[in-house]
């Protein structure tokens, strides 16, 4: 395997980390406490916690945690990454559950220092995985039918985001990642699925080298190996979405103008809907054409308008920068971050969730491609 084929994976793990940690200090802060945290509305730096911020399970696992730590989609990403890695290069639906199921049930093992927030974190995952796998007596006593029709029925990227990473599985290859993202993708509603495995098909195509940034999100529209959207019954609703957010980035060459465009664009979905956490890092990707700065700080300002145009307050920003931050990283390889943002990514996570980025890209390379480079 080569050392470029190496970068990238590592790029798109340490990008997604990155991306996830660049948005956290900052989601869901409305205008003013944006403002009197960063002195500005726009987020263009990577900071660090706000001392006061308290451990949440979907969130940080340590009060006032360093700069780079990420959130809970970066210990999901790692574990897929390890489910990966423990299957020796292969992984499906049923052995992803399995792996939830471990953490939840195993989570002082797993989470010695966070017991009570795994408990919390991963106690919906493994209520899920449990019915998926056919079990009739879950542990919460709830039908397992009631488990598997889960909230209201939107659409949602909360919970298998992480499947981004099974465009890893194949280099150059984005039908059968996209193919295998959307087996994988047991939890997800409508196109949601669809979602997932057009991430995972954009990582794909990124692997190979070779490809700008707009050419790997055309590549994730157009990737579409089940047909989706070739009957007037069942439109591919992301692609006609998304497009129309593509469009706006002809007539603007200004980063905030587009973000303040998309803004209108996504305002009536919920903060989780995959228009907005994929819509908007594909834009800003397109729009820039895939500069890695500027495609993370892009999505990390995603936000919601007040009537007269200014800034109500941040969206879900931890997942689409962390999305962004995941494509642009295997579109370059993680030589492209600024190295005090890889290393600060790098060390945060291995000291807060014992979570080692590097090792971690060296195992999954040798699990799936035979070689530790």
């Amino acid at each position: 395997m080569s050392d470029d084929l190496h970068s990238r994976i590592l790029g798109c793990m340490v990008g997604s980390a990155i991306g996830d940690a660049f948005g956290g200090p900052v989601e869901f802060l409305s205008g003013e406490e944006l403002e009197a945290l960063t002195g500005k509305r726009w987020v263009d730096e990577f900071l660090p916690y706000p001392v006061e911020r308290e451990p949440h399970p979907l969130g940080i696992w340590s009060a006032g945690a360093p700069r780079g730590t990420g959130t809970d989609d970066t210990r999901n990403n790692h574990i897929f990454a390890e489910c990966v890695i423990r299957n020796r290069g292969t992984v499906d639906s049923h052995l992803l559950a399995i792996e939830y199921i471990q953490r939840y049930r195993d989570r002082e093992l797993f989470y010695p220092d966070h017991v009570e927030l795994a408990e919390r974190q991963y106690r919906w995952m493994h209520e899920r995985s449990c019915a998926y796998l056919g079990m009739r007596e879950l542990p919460s006593g709830a039908p397992a039918w009631a488990v598997s029709a889960y909230g209201s029925g939107r659409p949602t990227l909360v919970g298998l985001i992480s499947l981004a990473f099974a465009g890893l599985l194949y280099q150059e290859e984005p039908e059968q990642a996209y193919v295998k993202a959307f087996e994988l993708s047991f939890l997800d509603l409508g196109y949601a699925r669809d979602a997932t495995a057009m991430m995972a098909a954009m990582v794909s195509a990124a692997l190979g080298g070779g490809v700008s940034g707009r050419e790997m999100v055309n590549i994730g529209l157009e990737t579409n190996p089940f047909g989706l959207g070739e009957t007037v019954f069942a439109p591919r609703v992301l692609v006609e979405e998304i497009g129309e957010l593509l469009q706006l980035c002809s007539g603007l060459d200004d980063d905030k103008a587009l973000i303040d465009a998309l803004a209108h664009e996504v305002a009536s979905h919920h903060p989780y809907d995959p228009i907005d956490i994929l819509g908007v890092p594909m834009a800003a990707i397109h729009h820039c054409d895939g500069d890695p700065v500027r495609s993370i700080i892009m999505a990390a300002n995603d936000r919601g308008l007040t009537d007269d145009g200014g800034l109500a307050g941040l969206r879900d920003v931890d997942c689409t920068a962390g999305v962004a931050g995941a494509l642009v990283g295997a579109l370059h390889g993680v030589e492209a971050f600024p190295q005090d943002w890889v290393a600060d990514a790098m060390g945060a996570n291995r000291e807060t969730y014992g979570i080692d980025l590097a090792e971690n890209a060296s195992r999954f390379c040798e699990a799936v491609y035979g070689a530790n480079s």
